[in-house]
């Protein structure tokens, strides 16, 4: 599968697209130049020779991509989106974006007017009004995918198209020990979000990187040993 990753250069972006090649899809490394995507598949490519990257400026990786990543800082949404709308229609847009502010206390999720809409997954739905927009993978642990450790982790994914939360579910595989679990609609996704402050929180506090582990349930897939 072709797969556009818009922020192949941040932790979160980098370590899934190195785990998506891996599996053997062709990533498309978007940026806003030419310039910019050559460096960052060129940083990829050291991190896995053997992956197949190709850099693209943003509205040509989303013209050629089936799916997408967009992991931005959430303050880029909305001069990145808008531009390749048309070209994201009908497709599966995964974000990873969290909108976090840090205090004294710690890592706190942005929320209310400072996103503009419920969340800043809803957010890029309202500028991408025809993509099929669903949010997962913002709980994982960056340095570990892109070690690719085997995470022992789950992956809650919520979007409005049932198809699109599968099709997600099924890329999840690519991705050594996680499980994915359906958690229901798009209107769920700032909890998703906002467990990002929470777990950076408590890898500040106690140290390691922590992710999602969901227990109890009798009917779910099991976790990949």
């Amino acid at each position: 599968m072709r797969i556009a990753i818009f922020g192949g250069t941040g932790d979160l972006g980098r370590g899934l697209a190195i785990n998506f090649a891996a599996a053997g899809h062709e990533i498309l490394v978007g940026s806003r130049s030419q310039e910019r995507a050559d460096q960052a598949a060129a940083t990829l490519v050291e991190a896995l020779p053997s992956g197949n990257f190709t850099p693209l400026e943003n509205v040509a990786a989303a013209e050629q991509a089936e799916m997408a990543v967009v992991s931005i800082p959430w303050e880029g949404i909305e001069g990145t989106i808008p531009p390749m709308a048309d070209a994201l229609a009908d497709k599966v847009v995964i974000s990873v974006v969290n909108a976090l502010k840090f205090g004294k206390s710690g890592a706190i999720a942005e929320q209310g007017e400072a996103l503009g809409a419920a969340s800043c997954a809803h957010r890029i739905q309202d500028l991408a009004p025809e993509a099929k927009v669903v949010v997962a993978y913002n709980n994982l642990p960056a340095a570990g995918l892109q070690a690719q450790h085997h995470l022992d982790a789950d992956v809650l994914v919520c979007g409005k198209s049932k198809a699109a939360r599968e099709a997600v579910i099924e890329l999840t595989s690519s991705i050594p020990g996680t499980r994915a679990l359906d958690a229901g609609p798009l209107a769920n996704a700032l909890i998703l979000e906002g467990m990002t402050a929470i777990i950076i929180n408590l890898n500040k506090r106690y140290g390691g990187e922590a992710s999602l582990s969901i227990s109890g349930l009798e009917n779910a897939p099991e976790r990949p040993a």
